[in-house]
Formats: structure tokens, C-alpha cells, sequence
């Protein structure tokens, strides 16, 4: 019996030393910043992001991370840098702080700051599913007007005894570093700013705006969508496209017209997309204004001869009820295909000749004391 109540005593002791205790395994993770995009002329943007990747053994509760990186100046194209914190699936008090440009070693660095410690179970849990808990979204500005052609080339700053990146996490209820510089990524090295842009002007000729820009670098350059919007607080929407040079040093000089517009204020901007979908913003820095027309006018239909349809433009300077007629060569009138009030502006109506024989008409425009008239041919 004595030995049995030894054996129980033991045991009481063992277990009052071990109560609470767990054995748990640090957690592990990838950690990768890219994603990097081009999102106007002198800024750019990248993710960090990280993923737990020994989910099933272990738990990652985030207590949080310094992120250090260098990168090639000279993108800067001779202008100051601002870096900033823009986007974050942490909340704001784990998020990593104090961004800066800073220059150390005759390098350049990007930094972010160690946040504040938060209490235990006031952590982050890390996603262990693709594409991971987005620590930031970074922006990277220069003051100058455009980036410089060159490569970013973004690289994690890590030393391989004390790593400037440093990752931080509970177990059991104690702050841990767990860093691992052997699982910090950037998922693409050199990626070059894709293109170097020289000049974006408009001109604008009656209701017809003209953009024209050119390059003096291209690399992969699939091409530039020209998007607009009217007036300052409408959206940019699609217009048109035109394709890149793909790869260039020499300078590329493009043009689109925008055709048929109406009096008003118009923005416009390209987006260049690259081979592998990244696309970067270039806004006109003006914006292009119609004007309404000085007098009234009515044009030549086109086609002409026509078989069936053709168009007919016409421009008014004040507004008015315009009446436009189609008549036969022996003055009879056959239809009227504009009968409505009309502010000053440019229109375009389309006439249907299928039903009528092949022959010369005539269409005649009236509005308020303008009267004008021109001859088509329809040929069947």
C-alpha cells in the first residue's frame, strides 16, 4: 500500500508541473511579395502576402512582422520616393508600420516598421489557402512625372544571420519569432515598368477629339485601351484599342480619333496591358472640349450612291424643331425621317432606301430659318 500511495503522489506531482503545458510546432509559411503593377506614369503598386503551410500540426496566430526590402533607385528617374501602406487584410493596429525610402550601404530600401505587440488571443490568424493573408498592399511614388525604364528589381532584404524580415506569432501565449528567410519570395525579380511614356496631347476639330502619344521604350507591350469619360464625375468606360510595339527602344507614335461626339468635357486615358495581362494607367492630363457647332449645316449622305441605307450628318448652332424630308426627283415627298426638337449639337440619321426604286432623291433639312437640300442616288 505505501508503495501504491508513493506511485500516486508521483504522479500528483508530475502532473501539477505539466498542467497548462502544450507542445506545440512553430508555425511555417511562404511569404512572397509581387503582384507588382504599373498604376500610372510615376506609381506603382505590389502585394505582400503570406500563407500558413503547416496548417494540419500547428496554429498561426500573427502577432506581427517588420518587412525590409531593397530595390533598384534608379527607377525613381531623379525624383523623390513616397512609400505607403494603401490596402491590408490585418487590422490597423497589426498592420506593419512607418513606411519609408530609406538608404543605407549605398542601397536603397524599402521599410516597414514592427507594430505593436497586441495581447495574446487579440493575434491574427493566418489563412493557410491560396492566395494567403494579404499583409499590405504597397504603393511606391516618385515626384518626378513618370518612372525611369528600368527594372524594379524588388529583393527581400534578408541577412543570413539576423534577417532584417522578421515574423513574429503566439505559442502558448508567448510572442515567438518564427522567421524563415529561406521561405520569402518575390515572384518576379526583374519585372521591368513596362513602358516609358514620352507625351499624351488631344486635339479637338469640330465633334471629333484626337489623342496622340508616343513611347520611347517598350517592352512586351500588348497594347493601350483608350477609355473615357464625360465630364468629372462620370466612370471611365471602353472606347477603343490599339496595339503595342511589343518590344522597342525607338520611339513609337500612336493616334486615335474619337469620333461623333456632342458638345461637353471629355477625359480620357490609356491603359497599357503587357503580354501577361499587368496593365498600367496613363490619364490625359487635360481634359478635350466639344464646343457646339458656330452654324448650321447639312452634309453630304455616305454612302453615295447607296444601296440600301446611307447616312446623313448634320450640325445645329441653337436649338431648334428640325424637320428632315426625302423627296423624289419630281418633288413628291416619300418619308420623313427627322420630326422632333433638337438642342445645338452634331447628329447623324440613317435613311433605309430598300422599299423605293433605284433613282436620284433628294433630302431637305428644316430648322427655324435654316433650309438646305442635297441629292442622292440609290442604285438597285
Amino acid at each position: 500500500m505505501k508503495i501504491k500511495n508513493c506511485k500516486k503522489i508521483l504522479l500528483s506531482i508530475i502532473f501539477i508541473f505539466t498542467a497548462g503545458l502544450s507542445y506545440g510546432v512553430n508555425p511555417e509559411y511562404i511569404l512572397t511579395a509581387g503582384n507588382a503593377v504599373q498604376t500610372g506614369s510615376n506609381s506603382l503598386e505590389f502585394d505582400i502576402r503570406m500563407i500558413h503551410t503547416n496548417s494540419a500540426i500547428s496554429d498561426f496566430e500573427y502577432a506581427g512582422g517588420q518587412y525590409f526590402f531593397d530595390f533598384n533607385l534608379n527607377i525613381s528617374n531623379g525624383g523623390a520616393l513616397n512609400y505607403s501602406v494603401i490596402e491590408s487584410d490585418l487590422p490597423e493596429l497589426l498592420q506593419p508600420r512607418n513606411p519609408v525610402v530609406f538608404v543605407t550601404g549605398g542601397e536603397m530600401q524599402l521599410r516597414l516598421s514592427l507594430n505593436i505587440f497586441p495581447s495574446p488571443g487579440q493575434g491574427y490568424i493566418i489563412s493557410d489557402q491560396l492566395p494567403g493573408t494579404r499583409i499590405a498592399r504597397m504603393k511606391l511614388m516618385t515626384n518626378s512625372e513618370s518612372f525611369d525604364v528600368q527594372y524594379f528589381s524588388l529583393r527581400w532584404r534578408n541577412g543570413p544571420v539576423n534577417p532584417f524580415t522578421k515574423i513574429y506569432s503566439f505559442e502558448n501565449s508567448q510572442i515567438t519569432e518564427v522567421t524563415n528567410s529561406g521561405s520569402h519570395y518575390i515572384d518576379s525579380l526583374t519585372n521591368p515598368l513596362p513602358v516609358e511614356l514620352a507625351s499624351f496631347s488631344s486635339a479637338v476639330s469640330g465633334n471629333k477629339v484626337t489623342l496622340n502619344w508616343a513611347t520611347v521604350n517598350e517592352m512586351n507591350n500588348a497594347g493601350f485601351e483608350i477609355q473615357r469619360k464625360v465630364n468629372s464625375y462620370d466612370t471611365f468606360r471602353k472606347i477603343g484599342f490599339v496595339n503595342g510595339a511589343g518590344n522597342s527602344s525607338e520611339i513609337q507614335n500612336y493616334l486615335y480619333s474619337d469620333l461623333k461626339l456632342q458638345p461637353g468635357n471629355y477625359f480620357y486615358r490609356l491603359k497599357q496591358t503587357d503580354y501577361n495581362g499587368n496593365f498600367v494607367y496613363y490619364d490625359l492630363e487635360n481634359k478635350a472640349e466639344v464646343l457646339s457647332p458656330l452654324f448650321n449645316e447639312l452634309k453630304q449622305n455616305y454612302p453615295n450612291p447607296f444601296n440600301p441605307q446611307t447616312k446623313i450628318d448634320y450640325q445645329l448652332s441653337s436649338e431648334s424643331v428640325v424637320f428632315i424630308k426625302i423627296f423624289d426627283i419630281l418633288g413628291k415627298e416619300i418619308s420623313v425621317i427627322v420630326n422632333e426638337y433638337k438642342s445645338p449639337g452634331y447628329y447623324t440619321v440613317f435613311f433605309d432606301g430598300s422599299n423605293l426604286p433605284g433613282g436620284v432623291y433628294y433630302y431637305l433639312i428644316r430648322a427655324g430659318g435654316f433650309i438646305d437640300s442635297k441629292r442622292m442616288i440609290i442604285l438597285k
